[in-house]
């Protein structure tokens, strides 16, 4: 019995998160829906499910911003490190993370207002975020490029891509949306769900546990 008693006691710590747990968090925007584009017959929302794009944070309570402004100005970045994987540079694969010193950073080491740099050059960006205990809170994206745009389109202030979707534009295709300007909709969701055990598993194993331990008491005093 006191070995099947620490074996509950093992299993319930096993299956509580852990809430210090410092493993990076990778956020997923699953894109459902095209609520509104300026060319409908150059729309059509991708095949499902489908991310449009991520974002790994340090841990799961993790807040930050990211700044830059274009041309000779350097990025500022306050808070904490991120990694953006830039869903329209297919033909140069890149990932924005705070190792982007600005202008230096682009393809070609030029100012993403030369055309030779082509689509792959940043323009600008502003990206903010706040996550507490696993709950993606609030999240601001905009980030500028010569042929490409995830969130800002104009206006005072710009919109933004934020917690269910945003402003997507492309000279080409992007989340769906052909050589045009729309608004897409979705949800974030984290990885978080397939690395922390489920309670109730737990729970289930517990009371399978005892229940054996009690029939086989009551055969043994029978």
């Amino acid at each position: 019995m006191n070995k099947l008693v620490a074996l509950v006691i093992s299993t319930i710590a096993s299956a509580a998160p852990i809430a210090a747990d410092a493993s990076p968090v990778t956020w997923s925007f699953y894109e459902t829906g095209i609520t509104s584009c300026n060319s409908p017959r150059d729309c059509m929302l991708p095949r499902q499910p489908f991310v449009l794009m991520t974002l790994t944070l340090p841990g799961p309570t993790s807040t930050g911003t990211a700044i830059w402004q274009g041309g000779p100005s350097l990025p500022v970045y306050t808070g904490d490190s991120f990694a953006l994987p830039l869903p329209f540079l297919t033909l140069h694969p890149g990932t924005l993370t705070p190792a982007f010193a600005g202008a230096a950073s682009n393809v070609g080491g030029r100012d993403c207002l030369d055309n030779f740099v082509g689509s792959a050059a940043l323009c600008d960006f502003n990206i903010s975020w706040a996550e507490n205990a696993g709950v993606l809170t609030a999240i601001s994206i905009n980030v500028d490029a010569i042929d490409d745009n995830i969130g800002g389109l104009g206006g005072h202030p710009p919109p933004f891509f934020g917690l269910t979707g945003g402003p997507l534009a492309s000279d080409f295709i992007l989340g769906g949306c052909s050589n045009t300007q729309c608004t897409v909709a979705g949800f974030w969701q984290s990885d978080l769900a397939a690395s922390i055990p489920e309670p109730m598993s737990a729970v289930l194993l517990i009371t399978g546990l005892l229940g054996t331990c009690l029939a086989s008491r009551s055969r043994l005093s029978g």
